[in-house]
């Protein structure tokens, strides 16, 4: 049985090494990206069956998509097509107070126009988990149909359908639609305030709950995050982390979080994982989290209960 699946759109992120600038770079470092790939990852490198639903162009910038997937231990389910391209996105990454840049260049990508009767979901071994990312609707109305048929066709079937909700998010009506099908929703402080303004993290979690019917609820913050659970409340807080790069490291928590609900663990104990997660995302460069399950269990043991002091 697979442990995760994650359905989403990747890009290859092509970025400027070294804090250069893409107009004087010579040279270009390159990452297959996206928030349900990259959960997908952190899945997979912590030993769970994970894989990646999606669909892509038959050519040489499709098939590097998938090899880069495959190597972090990553199933993968392809549509392949003759139409469309491969999304691309161009980085540079400086301090401040220059700041990051970044320029998408996604227009006519083949993932737009992904239909559920193309999903190739025969070639997945019955999962435990559906992971789709909220922003992932609005790429086109096609696909806002699709990521919906997919969660509310899954979940009918018995399986746990997963939400995620970033920093960067599309209209709430389009969260809220995505919402009555999915039994658990791992949010950003951000993404969750927009949902409606609370007083604190567990307020938000437990109304969420109730006005969405969900099962369990994550609030993820900066200084600690917290899991609403079968009517309790989990919170843990961070390690110290230098951060180098922050790209990916929410899409690491949800990937975290998820390896270790689907493995069997309580809601506290995989909410830990998926900060230290984060956490050890943070201090990889590039977009992708290619931290270890070795690196995890060790981060883990610092993760720690506010409630409960160190």
């Amino acid at each position: 049985m697979t442990d995760l699946l994650a359905f989403g759109a990747a890009v290859l992120e092509l970025t400027a090494p070294r804090h250069e600038r893409l107009e004087t770079t010579d040279q270009l470092e390159v990452a297959a990206t996206g928030p349900a790939a990259n959960a997908a990852v952190t899945a997979a490198r912590l030993g769970g069956d994970a894989a990646w639903l999606s669909k892509l162009p038959n050519d040489a910038l499709g098939r590097r998509v998938v090899a880069e997937l495959g190597s972090h231990g990553v199933e993968t389910a392809i549509r392949w097509a003759d139409e469309g391209r491969q999304a691309l996105a161009f980085a540079e990454r400086a301090g401040p107070p220059r700041g990051n840049a970044r320029i998408d260049d996604r227009t006519a990508s083949t993932i737009t126009s992904a239909t559920p009767e193309e999903l190739p979901l025969s070639s997945v071994d019955d999962p435990r988990m559906v992971f789709v990312d909220a922003t992932l609707p609005t790429r086109s109305a096609t696909l806002a149909d699709t990521a919906a048929t997919l969660l509310a066709e899954t979940g009918d079937a018995g399986t746990e359908t997963v939400l995620g909700l970033g920093r960067e998010e599309p209209s709430t009506a389009t969260v809220e639609e995505l919402l009555s099908t999915v039994d658990t929703l791992i949010a950003a402080e951000a993404g969750a305030a927009a949902l409606g303004d609370r007083a604190n993290p567990t307020e938000t979690a437990h109304a969420l709950a109730a006005e969405h019917d969900l099962s369990t609820v994550v609030i993820a913050r900066d200084e600690h995050s917290v899991v609403w659970d079968d009517r309790t409340v989990h919170e843990r807080a961070p390690p110290a982390t230098e951060t180098v790069d922050e790209r990916g490291a929410f899409d690491a928590l949800c990937g975290g979080f998820l390896a270790r609900r689907a493995a069997g663990e309580d809601a506290g104990t995989a909410l830990a994982t998926g900060i230290a997660s984060e956490a050890l995302a943070r201090t990889v460069p590039g977009p992708v989290p290619a931290i270890t399950a070795e690196e995890v269990e060790r981060c883990t043991a610092s993760v720690t209960d506010p409630g409960m002091g160190e």
